[in-house]
């Protein structure tokens, strides 16, 4: 799951056109948690609910598109 979501992400911000410290900035995070989010490498279903939804926000995604229900 961890790979699927920091693909939705990447995928996202990509198509906003916005740099990964653009996204980070507005979500209030550092950079580097932004970046470990979006190679997978920390889980972003592992983050707060406050910092899930400020990057959400940020990237204009609804939070129900990075759960997964069953095996997606």
């Amino acid at each position: 799951m961890a790979d699927r979501v920091a693909r939705i992400l990447k995928e996202r911000r990509t198509e906003l056109g916005l740099t990964q410290i653009q996204v980070a900035m507005e979500s209030g995070i550092e950079l580097q948690q932004y970046q470990r989010f979006e190679k997978g490498i920390r889980p972003f279903e592992n983050c707060s609910f406050k910092i899930g939804l400020r990057v959400c926000a940020a990237l204009e995604i609804d939070p129900y598109e990075l759960i997964a229900f069953g095996s997606k």
